[in-house]
């Protein structure tokens, strides 16, 4: 499931005028006391299974202490929620965060079961400083609708009616949304539990070959 959910999301990251591919070395299971275990996560409502990205040098720090809101700069894209935990749907975004350098190529990509609450929000476009104000003081559930999103046809449910949102890349409509990928926010570290790590090679995937003379 988990290597199909990364082959249909996964875009290639560009670096300079080079593009990177991935291909998976490892999938963890995770627990800890840190974050809310699965039996606690399955009781609540409008559960996805989503990418969160974050650098290998945070990884311990997320293992130890769970994901926290972060304060965030309005109105950067993907920073443009508040104090929240965001994740995608998209693989891709995901391993923007993951990527660490030319010459590491190893990284790591989360996959967590995050709880949207009774009530989500849609939003398309770039919201005001009231309306973040707002959304962290109800902790309601975000979506921000990226340019591209996940092909509904091929979502699919997995245990206890987790939502996992498995589908390529197809245009969203939202053509002029400052996000490129879905993303989604939770402002409430109660509704998130990390339940994989997939530890990824980053491969460059426009080398030219030179034969041997």
């Amino acid at each position: 499931m988990i290597l199909k959910y990364l082959e249909k999301t996964y875009e290639p990251v560009k670096v300079d005028d080079v593009v990177y591919g991935v291909s998976v070395d490892w999938i963890y299971a995770v627990e800890s006391s840190a974050f809310p275990s699965y039996s606690e996560m399955k009781k609540l409502p409008n559960k996805v299974l989503l990418w969160c990205g974050t650098r290998s040098s945070n990884l311990l720090r997320h293992l130890y202490k769970g994901f926290l809101p972060a304060v965030c700069h309005l109105p950067v894209p993907g920073y443009m929620f508040g104090k929240a935990i965001v994740c995608s749907d998209a693989a891709a975004e995901a391993a923007r965060y993951g990527f660490t350098a030319v010459d590491r190529p190893e990284g790591y990509l989360v996959l967590a079961v995050a709880s949207l609450g009774e009530e989500v929000k849609e939003i398309t476009g770039t919201p005001g400083e009231k309306d973040v104000k707002s959304l962290e003081e109800k902790k309601t559930g975000v979506k921000g609708v990226g340019r591209k999103t996940t092909d509904e046809s091929e979502h699919f449910t997995w245990r206890d009616d987790v939502k996992v949102p498995c589908g390529k890349l197809v245009p969203s409509g939202n053509n002029d949304g400052p996000l490129e990928y879905n993303e989604f926010a939770v402002y409430d570290p109660k509704q998130v539990s990390i339940q994989f790590l997939v530890a990824v090679r980053y491969e460059e995937q426009n080398m030219e070959v030179v034969p041997d003379e």
